[in-house]
């Protein structure tokens, strides 16, 4: 896949950087994501189809393909989603669905993040399939707060060792869903439509000297609804309310209290206040 300005297009990476100190900050200039260091691939054995109580049956919606040797790390992270009815209800929703078929699989390739690609839509801009690959370490790596505002208040300290790599697995791969359940509520032809004026409007970009002033510029981003920059935090945005789904309904059962811990309650605090209207949504 080709790496393109913003990290944008039909496919979008949980790329792991430093933690900010900042929610919620504003690009005002050209970003680039940080990309993970990946070590040299080496032959494995084919990916095999997982079955298990949970969605992978032979009349499932949902197809595992996890290779032997990340299988167990792949359970470990399933089954702290599962723990929550956040998560089995997303879990079962796409394992129910007759016309959604959602593949997930795990590669190196990913490291300590995760994708979402493979969309199909139908005729009617209906999404009807979709794959999520998990990186081999998701179960470490903190992402940048400008984007990531949820899963970046997991940073250490803030969970009690024993369990933090687990649980911020679980919640960048809720993060995954909540994209899916974003995409599958928008007409895919605006989705497409969006990435391919993003691809013709980073070009403008970097060919006029970075001037966002270009009438051109400010066509597109009319047709857009936005500049790729703010398109891509609004996605993101909108993806963490599957994090924080997970973790209200996670973290206080986990500690044996009704208060989750004190920064990521800020962080989620913080998100309604930029967002009220999404309050509901997550409710």
């Amino acid at each position: 896949m080709t790496k393109q300005p913003f990290d944008l297009l039909t496919t979008r990476r949980l790329n792991c950087a430093t933690a900010a100190l900042l929610l919620f900050s504003t690009c005002a200039a050209l970003t680039s994501s940080l990309s993970v260091p990946v070590a040299a691939k080496s032959p494995v054995s084919p990916p095999q189809l997982l079955r298990s109580s949970l969605g992978s049956s032979a009349s499932s919606s949902v197809r595992e393909l996890i290779p032997a040797k990340y299988r167990k790390r792949y359970q470990k992270w399933k089954g702290e989603y599962l723990r929550t009815e956040a998560g089995r209800s997303q879990w079962e929703r796409y394992v129910h669905d007759p016309h959604f078929i959602i593949t997930v699989a795990i590669s190196s390739e990913q490291g300590e993040g995760a994708i979402v690609d493979g969309f199909v839509w139908d005729e009617a801009g209906r999404l009807v399939a979709a794959t999520i690959t998990l990186g081999n370490k998701l179960d470490s790596g903190y992402p940048s707060s400008i984007n990531y505002p949820i899963t970046c208040s997991l940073a250490p300290g803030n969970l009690p060792p024993e369990v933090k790599g687990n649980i911020l697995a679980a919640t960048k791969l809720a993060h995954e869903f909540g994209h899916l359940n974003y995409i599958s509520k928008m007409d895919g032809r605006r989705y497409q439509l969006q990435n391919r004026l993003m691809v013709r409007y980073n070009e403008m970009f970097y060919s006029n000297g970075h001037n966002t002033h270009d009438p051109r510029l400010l066509e597109l981003a009319q047709q857009m609804g936005g500049t790729p920059v703010s398109i891509e935090q609004d996605r993101e945005s909108w993806a963490e309310v599957g994090a924080i789904l997970y973790l209200v309904e996670r973290l206080p059962e986990l500690n044996h209290h009704a208060r989750l811990p004190r920064p990521i309650r800020q962080a989620i605090q913080t998100y309604y206040l930029t967002y009220p209207d999404r309050a509901q949504t997550a409710n």
